[in-house]
């Protein structure tokens, strides 16, 4: 039961190494600029290797449910499906329903814990594979592997490590658990944190923040849904940024510099070198090609609108 891009290394490894009876995904959706009908990339992959696919828009449908039990699996494994799976289906495998999830729990269960974890500055993360039961991402971790964080990692370069390295550990939590050779380790009472879904809304860059806090903001909205700022009533996309080691007295969001480079104005007397960024509908580009085609002087904001 998969999705995403990101279930996809997981599904094909699964189908190497076991006899896949079906592939449950969510249904074809519009997408794209020109909102056309797209299958889940999921779903593709499992047509291509010709493998039975389901996709019903819910699981609380009795006939689906039926459909369900008919297949009478020995084992479910969820990947980034969407949908939350109903109780009663948990019990329905002779070795229960196991997830692989991106963190390192119990730290950001939850749907986007990927971007939270760069969002909270953390210097690791990883992924988990655990015995699913009714509470959200709460069940018992079969296996684990952790990851460091790099500065300039953004979601969509731990997105790809951790999609591979879910699908690695799939197969050997698998193979561990139902010999009866891994024991499931039950998650700890501390540390818990909740990665609640990315909303559009946040992405709007508060320039009152460090120079810190808005860089884990950028690379954790990079490159969904894009962490983004005005100026002089222009949305700018802002894909790239380094954190500076000067101070200022400037309002934040306050550009103090733009030779060369363009250096911005942050919280707590920090500031933040803009290294790339986009306007609506144009294509990315670094700072240089930006003032080369738009005219900004020292003490234009960002953040406010005329």
């Amino acid at each position: 039961m998969g999705t995403p891009d990101f279930a996809v290394p997981s599904l094909k490894l699964l189908a190497e190494n076991h006899n896949l009876l079906c592939v449950f995904s969510q249904p074809a959706r519009p997408s794209g600029r020109g909102m056309k009908i797209k299958e889940s990339p999921v779903e593709k992959v499992a047509k291509n290797l010709n493998i039975k696919t389901l996709t019903p828009s819910s699981l609380k449908n009795e006939d689906v449910f039926f459909k369900f039990q008919e297949l009478k699996p020995d084992l479910v494994v969820v990947v980034a499906y969407g949908l939350i799976l109903p109780e009663k289906y948990l019990s329905i495998p002779q070795f229960g329903c196991i997830n692989g999830h991106a963190s390192l729990l119990p730290r950001w269960r939850g749907a986007a814990p990927i971007q939270r974890s760069i969002e909270a500055g953390d210097q690791k993360t990883g992924s988990c594979i655990m015995v699913m039961e009714k509470g959200m991402d709460t069940g018992p971790v079969i296996l684990s592997k952790a990851i460091e964080i790099n500065q300039d990692d953004n979601a969509q370069i731990i997105h790809d490590k951790l999609s591979n390295i879910t699908a690695e550990l799939l197969i050997d939590a698998i193979k561990g658990y139902t010999s009866g050779n891994l024991n499931p380790v039950p998650q700890e009472n501390i540390g818990i944190k909740y990665a609640n879904k990315i909303d559009k809304t946040e992405a709007e860059i508060d320039w009152e923040q460090s120079s810190k806090d808005i860089h884990n903001k950028i690379r954790a909205f990079d490159p969904f849904p894009g962490a983004y700022t005005f100026l002089k009533n222009d949305i700018v996309k802002i894909n790239s940024v380094k954190p500076m080691n000067n101070t200022h007295n400037s309002e934040p969001g306050t550009i103090i510099e733009v030779e060369k480079k363009i250096l911005v104005a942050c919280g707590n007397k920090t500031a933040i070198e803009i290294i790339s960024l986009q306007k609506p509908g144009k294509k990315i580009i670094n700072a240089i090609e930006f003032l080369n085609g738009t005219k900004i002087m020292i003490g234009d904001k960002f953040g406010t609108r005329e």
